[in-house]
């Protein structure tokens, strides 16, 4: 339990001094894209690469893979049929922040430092997670809010898929668990050298988006969406522990991924379908700190 404070607390000391280097115009919210090129082009691959080296291939990382898929589908269209007479941009920021899953940049971080052995049943999650925030996600969004904002060809789907690194990464880690290839211990002691930078850079980047200002009738619409989401996430957690016959491990990776923030991809995609940027970064940054205290405390209870 010592060793999950101290690590909640430290990432929310590294949010809080990226913070306060923005609000000092140290630097800028801008340098956080500039972080997040870093992250998602070399640490976060290579805590995928260590976390996934000689893992064993079997049938509950593909069950993790479908909990990612069906999760996303079932709380999008739970998300878009509870605020379906609200007007198009607001059913469908309710459907983004819904589904989607904050996983590459929160959730790995946060549990490679106490909890690596959990990496690939949620990098597996996070394949499913994948495939519906390039692609199913948008493609649900319009048949439930009769847009054509999000309408792509499978073509397209799969070439934005593969041009992030992490999927790609994914993908090449499970290839290699299937025939049974071992990245040797003097290359993957290079790995660990850029892997060891992710956690605190992922907390730095996102002290640098965070965004604490909002107006009072978009902060009533954010609580309702947050209640929402947690109420919802925190029932899955319940269900993912103390009801699925998995190991004990995926029961606990199944709890964190629950409690997970709302994906960056999501954020965009709520701008994109006639949201305000201020409303979905605020809302981005709320669910963060939020997913870190709730993580934090389920931790707690369960170790």
């Amino acid at each position: 339990m010592g060793a999950v404070l101290t690590q909640a607390i430290s990432f929310l000391l590294v949010i809080l001094a990226a913070y306060l280097f923005k609000v000092a115009n140290i630097l800028e919210g801008k340098d956080g894209r500039t972080i997040s090129k870093i992250i998602l082009n070399l640490t976060l691959p290579a805590t995928i690469i260590i976390g996934f080296n000689s893992v064993e291939l079997n049938k509950i990382l593909f069950i993790m893979i479908g909990l990612g898929l069906s999760a996303n589908i079932i709380f999008i269209t739970f998300g878009g049929l509870i605020w379906r007479k609200r007007k198009t941009s607001d059913q469908a920021l309710m459907i983004f922040s819904q589904g989607g899953y904050n996983i590459g940049n929160f959730t790995i971080p946060f549990v490679q430092g106490f909890f690596p052995q959990a990496i690939p049943f949620i990098g597996s999650f996070d394949t499913g997670n994948a495939l519906m925030l390039f692609g199913g996600t948008p493609i649900l969004a319009d048949k439930l809010t009769g847009q054509n904002r999000g309408a792509r060809g499978i073509g397209e789907v799969v070439f934005r898929l593969f041009r992030s690194p992490t999927f790609t990464t994914y993908i090449i880690m499970i290839l290699l668990a299937l025939i049974n290839i071992t990245i040797p211990e003097n290359i993957l002691s290079v790995v660990k050298l850029f892997a060891s930078g992710n956690a605190f850079l992922s907390m730095f980047m996102i002290g640098l988006y965070l965004e604490l200002t909002i107006s009072r009738s978009d902060l009533k619409k954010v609580a309702q969406l947050l209640f929402t989401r947690y109420t919802i996430g925190i029932s899955f957690a319940l269900v993912s522990y103390f009801l699925l016959p998995l190991p004990e491990i995926v029961r606990l990776s199944l709890v964190l991924l629950a409690l997970a923030p709302i994906a960056t991809v999501s954020t965009i995609n709520m701008v994109v379908y006639g949201n305000k940027e201020s409303l979905s970064g605020f809302l981005s940054s709320a669910s963060i700190i939020l997913s870190l205290l709730f993580m934090t405390l389920a931790l707690a209870l369960i170790m």
